[in-house]
């Protein structure tokens, strides 16, 4: 079967600094315009009150039991001490 189609050329498509502008400044005044995200309404300094169960493998428990241990604290707080920074960071980022 003989199919015919062409390849690309190595020309870049001209792009118009104007629209381009135009369209930076769109996206900016859309991401002003969004609502907040919705952990805004709450205050991060909350005692905890809900629980999560988390999926280790045996290599990763291993791990997390080890500092649990070396640091004569309790596993779950281990993991908060990790997973409320990393959350934090991933807030602070989707905030931009």
């Amino acid at each position: 079967m003989n199919r015919q189609f062409s390849l690309p050329t190595d020309e870049e498509p001209q792009v118009d600094p104007d629209a381009l502008q135009e369209f930076a400044a769109g996206a900016k005044e859309r991401r002003i315009k969004q609502e907040p995200p919705p952990w805004e309404k709450f205050d991060p300094e909350e005692p905890p009150k809900y629980n999560v169960s988390v999926r280790l493998n045996d290599y990763h428990m291993a791990i997390l039991r080890y500092f649990a241990h070396l640091e004569d604290r309790s596993q779950q707080k281990i993991l908060r001490s990790i997973l409320v920074p990393a959350l934090d960071e991933k807030a602070d980022e989707a905030q931009g």
